[in-house]
């Protein structure tokens, strides 16, 4: 469900735009400079028009209200458009299509929307309120168009440069509030309520500053959204109510539609249809007055649905028509896939199964549809970061390779110019250095390696989870699995990382493999109360190649649910001791189903390289054992690891490349 902040930022009284009607038509007067001029049939001067005229009417428009389907509005606008192009007034210009661009998103005409905004956007020029505002009006309709990702970036760049703002402090501070609004609902759409309770908090806080009630409203209603998201009905019922105050106050009927229509669907969940039903057709009186459809539709939608809930199927089909007459006639993916469900659980209620199944199937198809947009474009990103990963490291490691040559040449000339004795000082101690440089090379070979590797289990974990046609549990993978990413890349530049670190790594990498196997295994993390995280430095992806052959070779023909990782830390004098064991076939039974004998994992052999380099560096010992477990009692299946990795103090290089 759309939320009130994609509507245009200023919702204004309608007796307002009458006055300024009244003003125009009957005093004829001119907007600039109280001179007299002619007017047309409209109201607007027709002669002898200047910027500041056109300015006068454009600021009309932040003081007054939109009254939807109002022509004169229309006219208004389009006059604005013209006399500026004529004038070649580029800010004329810029504001008109801004203004048509939310004209025509309100009536659901997204794309000749975004084709304004965007022209809007190029003529801007350095005005910077112009910019932001269009910025945000370009996220607000991608986001209509359940393009998220897309409104997101939108939203973050008007963000950014509010923040950075040193104009009108007001202004800038209320169009923060529209992006963070914004980016809030895109958190809603990508199931993560948290992060969007968050973002609509600071954006309350904001409001409350500036004393602007609409903003108020607007907040209360998204926090209520949240709140629903988190499964805490009452607490959102709360919220729902507060923004319907300030929707009053304000005489909003868009406002006051969303604010009884979730109002009304928290009823329908807590089984009492008669008070949701009340709200619902209020909610239709207010959603009629705005003129929107996308408003009108999801108000047939709540009513058919109570009249289903009140066991009244033939009330509620003329409801679910509407509904689905009006999302196929504004093309929204998400309204035309609820359409048919809505259609489909009728069909099922009157005993039409064979009719609910076609719906059914739509509403499925429709799903899919927008779900594989969705992921297409998030492992397209995820394909991005991973090529430009790889090429970074390649320029990294030439750099670097390049600076050691050039040191040896300068070791070769001070041979050269000073007395054998010198040079040979000189010429061992740039030998440690240069070997040292070349270990630590070669650890930024092999995270380089370690990082694509990673990321290439992962991206098939996630193609392989979308094969499965689960797109909810989907959406909630792959916001995990961003999480995931992120974490791998940040540490990506990192000799070592602390233990705290690596264990949420680990944590995170081992939930959505849960989440692909679909529980299919469990695992328990023991840490000995007398470690430090904090303060115990480890390699980055140090234990995932290990967790990782477990499911994938250890669990290979284990039954569901009988999987178990266990993951034991125990601090030693001189050492952390790391035990890995598993209930599956064993290593021994793995390898001998392998056709290869010879085979070994390339996440192993990039550990054991690791490993030897690190040795190599801080003259450390780090003790590594695999075996299975029925070597040592035959009643017993699986593998254990047993790692005992010494502690290391690390130096700033090593903490960050």
């Amino acid at each position: 469900m759309d939320k009130i902040n994609q509507m245009h930022p200023f919702i204004i009284r309608s007796f307002l735009l009458g006055s300024f009607c009244i003003i125009l038509s009957l005093c004829g007067k001119s907007l600039a400079y109280g001179q007299i001029t002619e007017t047309n049939s409209d109201g607007l001067p027709s002669q002898n028009i200047t910027p500041a005229q056109i300015d006068s009417v454009l600021k009309l428009f932040d003081t007054s209200d939109y009254i939807r389907s109002n022509k004169l509005k229309e006219k208004t606008i389009d006059w604005v458009i013209s006399e500026s192009e004529k004038l070649k007034y580029n800010t004329g210009i810029a504001r008109g299509k801004n203004l048509k661009g939310v004209l025509l998103r309100d009536q659901s005409l997204y794309d000749q929307a975004i084709e304004l905004h965007q022209s809007a956007l190029k003529i801007a020029g350095n005005d910077t309120m112009i910019m932001i505002y269009s910025l945000n009006n370009l996220g607000v309709a991608y986001r209509r168009l359940d393009k998220p990702r897309i409104a997101l970036d939108y939203h973050l760049k008007a963000l950014e440069l509010s923040e950075k703002f040193r104009g009108d402090l007001m202004v800038a501070q209320r169009s923060a509030c529209v992006a963070l609004n914004s980016i809030g609902n895109i958190n809603l759409t990508l199931n993560q309520p948290e992060q969007a309770l968050e973002m609509f908090t600071r954006s309350l806080e904001r409001e409350k500053t500036l004393n602007n009630e609409l903003g108020i409203a607007i907040n209360f209603q998204n926090i209520g959204y949240a709140y629903q998201a988190m499964k805490q009905p009452d607490l959102a019922l709360s919220y729902f109510q507060k923004s319907l105050q300030y929707n009053e106050r304000i005489n909003s009927f868009v406002g006051r539609s969303i604010c009884l229509n979730s109002i009304g669907e928290i009823y329908l969940l807590k089984n009492e249809p008669i008070e949701a039903l009340k709200n619902f057709n209020i909610a239709l009186l207010f959603a009629e007055k705005t003129g929107d459809d996308y408003y009108i539709s999801q108000t047939h939608s709540n009513l058919g649905k109570a009249f289903l809930k009140l066991g009244r199927p033939d009330m509620a089909l003329p409801e679910a028509e509407k509904f689905n007459t009006t999302a196929i006639k504004i093309n929204s993916g998400l309204l035309i896939k609820d359409s048919y469900r809505l259609l489909s659980e009728y069909n099922e209620k009157i005993g039409n199964y064979k009719l609910a199944l076609d719906y059914y199937k739509y509403s499925v198809d429709y799903n899919d549809s927008i779900v594989n947009e969705r992921n297409s474009r998030y492992l397209n990103e995820l394909q991005t970061i991973y090529e430009n990963k790889k090429k970074e490291q390649q320029i990294e490691l030439l750099t670097a390779e390049n600076e050691i040559k050039n040191q040896r040449t300068i070791i070769l000339l001070i041979v050269a110019l000073i007395v054998l004795l010198s040079a040979i000082f000189v010429y061992f101690t740039q030998r440690k250095r240069t070997t040292q440089q070349q270990t630590e090379l070669k650890l930024k070979l092999f995270r380089s390696q370690m990082d694509p590797h990673f990321i290439f289990n992962a991206l098939g974990s996630i193609q392989s989870f979308m094969y499965q046609n689960e797109p909810g549990k989907a959406a909630s993978y792959l916001g995990q699995f961003s999480s995931l990413t992120r974490s791998v890349l940040k540490n990506s530049n990192k000799e070592l990382v602390t233990l705290e670190e690596e264990l949420e790594t680990l944590k995170n990498y081992l939930e959505i493999e849960k989440m692909r196997k679909r529980n299919c295994f469990n695992y328990k993390l023991e840490v000995d109360e007398n470690i430090e995280p904090d303060f115990i430095y480890v390699p980055p992806i140090l234990l995932q190649p290990f967790v990782e052959n477990s499911i994938q070779h250890g669990f290979a023909k284990k039954d569901c649910t009988q999987g178990m990782i266990s993951i034991k830390l125990k601090q030693g004098p001189k050492s952390i001791k790391i035990e890995i064991t598993d209930n599956g076939q064993g290593i021994n039974s793995s390898l001998k189903n392998k056709t290869d004998n010879n085979h070994q994992s390339m996440g192993m052999k990039i550990f054991k390289e690791r490993i030897h380099l690190i040795e190599r560096k801080y003259k450390k010992t780090v003790k590594f054992e695999v075996f299975d477990l029925s070597e040592k009692n035959p009643d017993l299946t699986g593998t254990s690891v047993v790692i005992d990795f010494p502690f290391i103090v690390p130096d700033d290089q090593s903490r960050n490349y």
